[in-house]
C-alpha cells in the first residue's frame, strides 16, 4: 500500500492547501448542494486514491480537505461568508491534515480503505445504503398564515412578515436572527394560496411557507371570486322596489336599484363586482340576497289600503282613471286638510270599491 509522504513532499502538501479554492477542487460552485459534494467526492476520491496508477498524495490529501470543509455546514458557512477569515481556520485544518486523514474520510466514506473493493457493485449498493442512511434529514419547514382582509385581496397591497430563523454566522457558530420578507399581495389570491420562500445556504431552518387567510368581513362571504351578502329590507320595499346602498371593499358606495318584486328566494347578481380573476379576465360578480322585515302587527285602516293595493282591479292601472286619482290624491294628504268635498270624493271611492267586493244579490 501507499507509504507516507517524504517531509519535502509533505511541505508541497501543505502549500498547495493553503491556496486551495474548495470548490474548484471537487469541480463544484458555490450553489451546489450536500448530495453534488458526495457525488463529487466519491469520483474524484476514487480516481486519485494514492493505491491507484493514477493517484498522487496530494491530489488525494487536497480532494479530502475539500470535502472535510463542505460537507460540514459550520465549516462551509465560514468559508463562504468570508474566504480571508477563513485563513485561520484553514491554516489549523492543514497543519492537522495529512494522508492518515485523508485515508480515515474515505474509509468512513466508503466502508472500505481498499480504492478496488470500493469500485465493486456489491460495494457500490452497500455506499448507496449507507449514504441514503446518513443523508441528513431536511431542516423543518416555517409554515405561518398570511392574515389578508378582503380589501387587501380585492385592491392588491404590499405587507411585510418578520420570520425568526436560525443560521450559521461567519463565526461557525448558531445563532437566531429575524428576516423581514416584503409581499405583494396579488388581488386575485384566495384562501389557501401558498407562498414559499427557500431556506438561505447558511441556515438551520428550512423553508419558509405562507399560506393566504382570509379575514372575516362583517358584510361579505367570498365565494370562489363572488361575493355574497344578505340584505335586510322591510316588507314594503320588497313589494315596491328599493334601491340598496352597498359599501365595497375599495370603498365606494354601490347603489343597486332593485325593481323585482322580492321574495326569500330572489337573489339580485350584478356582473363584474367580485374579486379579479387570476388570469385577469373578468371579475367575479357581487351577489344580494335578501331577508323580508315583516311588521309585528296592522293597523285596521293599513290592512284596508293592503287588502286594496293587493286586488287593485287592472282598469285602475290607468294614470288617468279617476278613482285611481282620487286614491292618489287620499294617499298623499293628510285627512284633516281635505276639504269637504274632496272627503266626500274619497268616500265615494271607497264605497264604489267595497260595493264591487260585495256578492251579487240572489235573483228572486
Amino acid at each position: 500500500l501507499f507509504q507516507h509522504p517524504s517531509q519535502h513532499s509533505r511541505l508541497q502538501v501543505v502549500i498547495m492547501a493553503e491556496r486551495l479554492d474548495l470548490y474548484s477542487t471537487l469541480g463544484l460552485n458555490r450553489s451546489s448542494k450536500d448530495a453534488d459534494i458526495k457525488r463529487a467526492y466519491k469520483k474524484l476520491a476514487l480516481q486519485h486514491h494514492p493505491d491507484k496508477n493514477k493517484g498522487t498524495d496530494g491530489e488525494f490529501i487536497a480532494i479530502a480537505l475539500a470535502y472535510h470543509v463542505l460537507s460540514s455546514p459550520k465549516l462551509r458557512a465560514v468559508y463562504d461568508m468570508n474566504e480571508m477569515e477563513f485563513s485561520t481556520t484553514r491554516r489549523s485544518l492543514v497543519d492537522s491534515f495529512d494522508l492518515a486523514k485523508a485515508l480515515e474520510i474515505f474509509d468512513t466514506f466508503f466502508g472500505t480503505a481498499n480504492p478496488f473493493a470500493a469500485l465493486s457493485e456489491g460495494v457500490n449498493d452497500l455506499f448507496d445504503s449507507a449514504e441514503e442512511a446518513r443523508k441528513p434529514q431536511p431542516p423543518p419547514n416555517i409554515c405561518m398564515d398570511l392574515i389578508c382582509t378582503l380589501g387587501d385581496l380585492y385592491n392588491g397591497t404590499r405587507k411585510s412578515v418578520a420570520i425568526k430563523k436560525r443560521r450559521i454566522n461567519f463565526e461557525g457558530q448558531e445563532e437566531d436572527y429575524s428576516k423581514t420578507y416584503l409581499i405583494n399581495v396579488e388581488p386575485h389570491w384566495v384562501t389557501g394560496t401558498k407562498l414559499c420562500f427557500e431556506k438561505e445556504q447558511q441556515d438551520l431552518t428550512g423553508d419558509v411557507i405562507l399560506t393566504v387567510q382570509l379575514e372575516k368581513h362583517s358584510t361579505f362571504v367570498v365565494s370562489g371570486l363572488d361575493l355574497k351578502t344578505t340584505v335586510d329590507i322591510p316588507l314594503y320595499n320588497a313589494l315596491s322596489g328599493v334601491v340598496v346602498p352597498i359599501k365595497m371593499p375599495d370603498t365606494r358606495i354601490l347603489n343597486v336599484s332593485v325593481e323585482e318584486v322580492i321574495d326569500p328566494s330572489f337573489t339580485k347578481v350584478i356582473r363584474g363586482e367580485g374579486l379579479p380573476a387570476p388570469s385577469g379576465g373578468q371579475r367575479g360578480d357581487l351577489i344580494l340576497s335578501f331577508r323580508i322585515q315583516f311588521p309585528q302587527k296592522l293597523a285596521p285602516i293599513q290592512k284596508d289600503l293592503l287588502d286594496m293595493a293587493l286586488r287593485f282591479p287592472p282598469d285602475l292601472t290607468d294614470e288617468n282613471h279617476i278613482q285611481r286619482r282620487l286614491l292618489i290624491t287620499a294617499m298623499k294628504l293628510p285627512a284633516s286638510t281635505l276639504a269637504e268635498s274632496e272627503k266626500k270624493k274619497v268616500e265615494d271611492v271607497n264605497m264604489l270599491l267595497t260595493r264591487r267586493d260585495e256578492p251579487p244579490a240572489p235573483d228572486a
